[in-house]
């Protein structure tokens, strides 16, 4: 069953998800849409993030993850940070706080994924934080309509394929 909020995304990027709202004023208005219309989507963006993340782990604040570094001991906060900051690893900004998916870490020293680096190399050049968040979260037809997320652990090499693929749609 198709999610009345959203629409589909235009051919060259089949991954996004792309809010409608159904308020027809909105619809026929010219200007930018109002502050509360951009929060309401916004908010409705999110809520679809932690429902697709849900089966990789889900989401959780810079803090929570900050602190199960802190408990695990492999990454130090300051790295973690550091990693926010030069956009290695993904991460998006909602109500003034930043959010990362836990798929991400192995939970068990909360190291990174082995191939996210490469995987986000490709992307950072050519999607802002959110879409990179939608790219790893939706079906992606170079993986067999599998998850990057998901298949980050047993299969990053095409994962990685997939990457410089939507880099190189994105850039042209």
């Amino acid at each position: 069953m198709s999610n009345p909020c959203f629409a589909p995304a235009p051919a060259s990027r089949t991954w996004a998800m792309t809010p409608v709202l159904r308020n027809d004023a909105m619809a026929n208005a010219q200007a930018l849409p109002s502050p509360s219309a951009r929060e309401w989507q916004t908010n409705q963006q999110f809520i679809a993030m932690l429902n697709a993340y849900r089966s990789s782990g889900g989401l959780a604040r810079a803090q929570e993850v900050a602190a199960m570094c802190a408990t695990a001991g492999k990454m130090q906060v300051s790295a973690l940070a550091g990693c926010i900051v030069h956009r290695q690893v993904v991460s998006l900004e909602w109500q003034g706080k930043i959010w990362l998916p836990l798929f991400q870490f192995v939970l068990v020293d909360m190291r990174l994924q082995p191939g996210l680096s490469e995987v986000m190399a490709e992307l950072v050049v050519a999607l802002d934080d959110w879409d990179i968040a939608n790219w790893f979260a939706l079906p992606n037809p170079w993986l067999a309509d599998g998850l990057p997320a998901d298949l980050l652990t047993t299969a990053a090499p095409e994962v990685l394929n997939a990457a410089r693929a939507e880099r190189y749609v994105a850039l042209g």
